[in-house]
């Protein structure tokens, strides 16, 4: 019997291990991943009808390291060259384009276009796009401006890179001041040129020459794990985004309000089958309530999206804007109701295990029943009954389908501005760490960076788990009373 203990743990321990080893094999996609931008530069008047909306300005030159321009010469840029003069007469005082390289030494005349898509590269190597700009003879005034804004969803402060615009060479007929604008710290705006134009098709690209510049500040590996504390998830945006912190805000929170919810009832449940039950009662209640830890989670999943869900919709959404029961409060409750059995028979077997002698020496004082528990039961078993909400919140955590059925699927980044927002917060939608796991695996590239993060996402949660239930377990054989 003794090998056989000992054979158990040595599966048990050489089972985590490969978990553990797996889940950090697969996870070293995510640190392959290559950084994107992007960003539109526009000449314009000093003041026109696209100065707060660049992205409506049909004219501006997109430049950008992006997930579809992999081969570095996209259909987009391709299909729209650089307009020419002609092209704008009546329509646009103003034209840009790109030659599709950093080196104003190797351009081509030839072969410009309005879009420059490159793919995109690791942290550690930059890129630099270059830009001309020129306005037409239908341009009377002696002053335009050269705008810049960001491509839409792309957030400078995320990329690992110092990004620069700065003017490389400015027309011989014209006096400027050198330009460089950090575009991190104004990451789009305006700036007022002397103008230049164009007589030919020829003289466009004799006129103004900007480049964008993304200089390395890091290496891949701590920009990769620098992005996942970031607040956004959005793996497959334009610009992916693998921030970890709301999805595990997501499970934190289901988490602390599930045992919010089942705690009270579940020790309450434990301290009377061990304290006032009648035997013959105990004998049926607890296995009862140990059979309820085998339902199945999906059956509690839509047992709240079916009857949970419409009711609290029904009732709370005039009173604090339910829009939909699939919601945190929802999630929350379910999830309490799966915990139940888990935190009860943990907790029940922690204080059946304090000695009978010691309720018959507070009996033997004077004490009665609630005196008992509340001096002398309780205390004694402090260690066991923190135990069962440990593993109860290793329970929670790693739960998925009644996540996945009921939280709605939306990252939640809870705000505190008030009692009324703070309530707000559980009528939102939420989801976790395990559910989007789950959601997003058979939709991934396979060995892909978002695969990558996925099992990144994977080996945190389970550690998480494996040391709440160590730290679990150990208070669960440490008993206050053999201390």
């Amino acid at each position: 019997m003794e090998a056989l203990i000992y054979a158990s743990g040595g599966v048990v321990i050489v089972t985590i291990l490969a978990v553990v080893y797996y889940l950090t094999h697969e996870s070293k996609y995510a640190y392959e991943r290559k950084f994107d931008y992007g960003y539109r530069v526009a000449l314009q008047p000093v003041s026109g009808q696209y100065e707060k909306d660049l992205s409506l300005d049909p004219y501006a030159t997109l430049v950008t390291a992006n997930k579809e321009g992999l081969d570095g010469l996209d259909e987009k840029e391709e299909t729209v060259p650089m307009p020419t003069l002609e092209e704008l007469s009546g329509g646009a005082t103003f034209g840009t384009g790109t030659p599709l390289s950093g080196d104003l030494a190797k351009v081509d005349p030839s072969k410009l276009y309005r879009d420059d898509w490159r793919a995109q590269k690791p942290a550690n190597v930059g890129q630099r796009f270059l830009v001309f700009g020129f306005a037409t003879p239908e341009y009377k005034s002696d002053k335009m401006a050269i705008a810049w804004a960001p491509d839409a969803s792309f957030n400078s402060e995320l990329a690992p890179f110092d990004l620069h615009l700065r003017l490389v060479r400015a027309p011989s007929s014209v006096t400027v001041q050198p330009i460089d604008i950090d575009l991190k710290r104004q990451p789009e705006g305006r700036m007022e040129l002397p103008s230049y134009v164009a007589t030919s098709d020829e003289a466009r690209t004799e006129g103004y020459v900007f480049a964008l510049e993304a200089t390395p500040t890091s290496s891949t590996a701590a920009a990769v794990s620098g992005g996942i504390f970031r607040s956004e998830w959005d793996p497959t945006g334009s610009y992916p985004k693998f921030g970890f912190v709301p999805l595990l805000m997501g499970t934190f929170l289901i988490t602390l309000l599930a045992i919010l919810f089942a705690s009270p009832f579940a020790i309450a449940t434990a301290v009377y089958l061990s304290e006032s039950a009648p035997s013959r009662v105990r004998e049926w209640v607890k296995p009862v309530i140990e059979l309820l830890a085998s339902v199945p989670t999906v059956v509690l999943g839509y047992f709240g999206l079916m009857l949970v869900a419409p009711f609290l919709q029904n009732t709370l959404a005039k009173a604090v804007g339910m829009d939909s029961g699939r919601a945190l409060l929802t999630t929350s409750l379910i999830m309490a109701v799966l915990l139940i059995p888990t935190i009860t028979s943990v907790a029940e077997d922690a204080l059946r295990a304090v000695p009978q002698s010691m309720r018959d020496g507070g009996e033997a004082l004077g004490l009665t029943l609630k005196e008992r528990l509340r001096k002398i039961v309780l205390p004694a078993a402090k260690g066991g009954l923190t135990a069962a909400i440990l593993l109860g919140m290793a329970r929670a955590i790693g739960e998925t389908m009644i996540v996945w059925i009921l939280g709605g699927g939306a990252p939640l980044l809870p705000t505190f501005h008030g009692v009324k927002d703070t309530v707000g917060n559980l009528m939102k939608p939420v989801t976790a760490a395990p559910d989007t796991v789950a959601r997003e695996m058979g939709n991934v590239d396979f060995q892909g960076v978002h695969y990558g993060h996925l099992f990144l996402l994977g080996l945190t949660l389970f550690v998480l788990t494996l040391v709440i239930n160590i730290v679990g377990y150990r208070l669960g054989r440490r008993n206050a009373w053999q201390s």
